[in-house]
């Protein structure tokens, strides 16, 4: 029996209780084993992997080590540095290091040195991939996020209202939220949820979801609106594909609705990853509207013909090269595991 290759996969974050997150790992599980790749280890998002022994062990076991990057490379962050640290570990010794689905922005000049030692860097933008370019002194391919790499497979569905999302910034989320109950009959569903099922019980589940909706965006209304936490990833793409607008702050909420093309409006996020996402999707950026807009929010904001063709072209991109992706992944391993 042929022996597959070992992967060891850093910043697991499936853990955070995000769809797009929980999409983005099933997708990155599911085209490295479809590539013939065995994963022995998953270190979870924030998880302090250098203190974790079997973690370790599994690292000196490994033919391929694969850091997930998605937005923790930026603002020279602590968890983005304690990722890039892996590459000076003694347990590494001379496996592969890969740096896939990164955006990168502003970070110390210093993580270059760690940059510079990994066998293959996967921006998802073309912005990071030129930073990286610049900090790592090789090439940096980019391909979109991962979480257009596959088809939504969800059954499409008429149309009808608004959902409005929330933000990983505080003041963005109130202005959202207020968004949310200045709508008639809008629903707010954040990209992050709950699954205990308290929230879902009959009388006691309403109540609290209120208390949530309060507390979670900071905002007092005398009647919050319809509030909903989707179980399932699948569940979270239905109800995103059923809206006429999606309005949000989040990175992962854009992808989706992409993926779905349903029609959004966003607010920016904690770092120019919307912008770039649009720039990239041949898109303009004037999907990205201020605070003030929200005042008054709109009901509807249909796509054009052309930004359709956009959206599809760039789903097209993300599902080609991410196959390639994989198969990169793929080789590295067998190259060292063959040694």
């Amino acid at each position: 029996m042929i022996q597959k290759p070992k992967v060891v996969l850093l910043n697991d974050t499936s853990t955070r209780y995000h769809h797009g997150c929980a999409r983005v790992m099933r997708l990155l599980v599911q085209g490295m084993q479809d590539a013939g790749l065995q994963i022995i280890a998953r270190s979870p998002a924030r998880h302090d992997w250098e203190k974790d022994g079997s973690f370790i062990q599994a690292l000196g076991e490994a033919d391929l080590i694969v850091i997930n990057g998605e937005g923790t490379l930026h603002h020279g962050k602590p968890a983005g540095e304690a990722l890039l640290r892996i590459a000076d570990h003694p347990a590494r010794g001379q496996t592969p290091l890969v740096l896939l689905n990164a955006m990168y922005e502003e970070n110390p000049a210093k993580w270059g040195e760690y940059l510079s030692k990994f066998a293959l860097i996967a921006a998802r933008d073309s912005a990071s991939a030129a930073r990286l370019s610049d900090a790592s002194g090789q090439e940096v391919r980019w391909l979109p996020d991962l979480s257009l790499s596959a088809p939504a497979e969800i059954t499409p569905a008429t149309r009808a209202g608004v959902i409005v999302g929330d933000s990983v910034r505080l003041n963005k989320r109130r202005i959202l939220a207020r968004a949310a109950t200045r709508l008639p009959q809008a629903s707010f569903i954040p990209t992050k949820t709950l699954r205990g099922k308290i929230w879902r019980l009959p009388g006691l589940g309403w109540l609290l979801r209120g208390l949530l909706f309060r507390g979670y965006n900071a905002v007092w209304p005398l009647r919050a609106p319809r509030f909903e936490m989707p179980l399932t990833e699948a569940e979270y793409l239905r109800r995103i594909a059923g809206a006429r607008l999606h309005i949000t702050g989040r990175f992962h909420a854009v992808c989706l609705s992409m993926l779905t093309e349903t029609p959004f409006l966003a607010l920016t996020s904690n770092a120019s990853k919307i912008e770039q996402l649009l720039i990239d999707a041949g898109m303009q950026t004037d999907r990205i509207i201020a605070s003030d807009a929200l005042d008054a929010p709109p009901q509807t904001a249909d796509f054009s013909p052309a930004e359709l063709a956009a959206i599809r072209q760039f789903r097209a991109r993300a599902q080609s090269q991410a196959q390639q992706l994989f198969t990169d992944l793929a080789a590295l391993a067998h190259a060292h595991s063959d040694r």
